[in-house]
């Protein structure tokens, strides 16, 4: 996948909150609608201008008109002081930005992995996979039954769902990583130590990363060259 152009000449538009609704402990959904819409394809970001400051997301879902992004508000700082806004809200943004899953390449039956950094943007990737007629089993992991969000979501797209729960209080007990023993191709989104161990366990796949990553050649970064790439392109060792 070619670095996205759109970072380089991105301008923001104005945005407008139409959701803001609790889904579980510490976890907000917030919908934006723009009249600037442009993503693409699934596990792009946006970035997001509030109060004066600016952090990009990951997204769960867009279409033409809107998107929405799941926060975590458990820390003090922007994503806090986000949830605490109401609908009608104006914010501006700048969507489209990075590069995200390449599903021509994805094959039939791939499995989708996701701890709680991960999961909301593999909604749209989902989605995606079943509007071109592609099966697939997805593995969810949680800390607890307390902090489960978006499963019902999922549900409505696949009916191979696997739920983890760290203390054993939903589901297998178990990280996210301890359902998958081996699997041919995996598509996964969360947290770097996760990751690590889930590309141990695979061939071949793509994953979402979270911050820069070094390949064999050089030191990519999420926004120009993510952040989804492909698990063979990097570095595990330099995390």
């Amino acid at each position: 996948m070619e670095t996205n152009e759109r970072i380089k000449t991105c301008t923001f538009s104005k945005g407008e909150i139409s959701e803001n609704r609790n889904l579980a402990s510490g976890i907000y959904k917030i919908t934006i609608d723009t009249a600037e819409c442009y993503f693409s394809c699934p596990g792009q970001i946006v970035i997001i201008e509030f109060n004066g400051e600016r952090k990009a997301f990951p997204v769960s879902e867009y279409d033409g008109k809107r998107f929405s992004i799941a926060i975590n508000t458990e820390e003090e700082g922007f994503a806090k002081e986000l949830s605490k806004a109401e609908m009608g809200t104006e914010v501006a943004v700048c969507t489209g930005l990075g590069n995200g899953f390449d599903v021509d390449a994805i094959p039939e039956g791939a499995t989708i992995v996701a701890d709680t950094k991960g999961i909301s943007q593999m909604l749209s990737l989902t989605r995606e996979l079943l509007m071109r007629g592609k099966n697939c089993k997805l593995v969810l992991g949680y800390p607890n039954k307390e902090s489960i969000f978006m499963v019902d979501s999922f549900k409505n797209l696949c009916n191979d769902i696997e739920v983890l729960t760290e203390d054993g209080s939903n589901g297998r007990e178990g990280r996210v990583e301890d359902g998958i023993r081996e699997a041919e191709y995996v598509c996964a989104g969360g947290s770097v130590e996760m990751l690590q161990k889930l590309a141990k366990k695979t061939e071949d796949g793509q994953f979402n990363m979270i911050c820069s990553v070094n390949s064999e050649e050089d030191v990519f970064s999420i926004c120009k060259n993510g952040p989804v790439f492909e698990k063979d392109n990097i570095n595990w060792n330099m995390l």
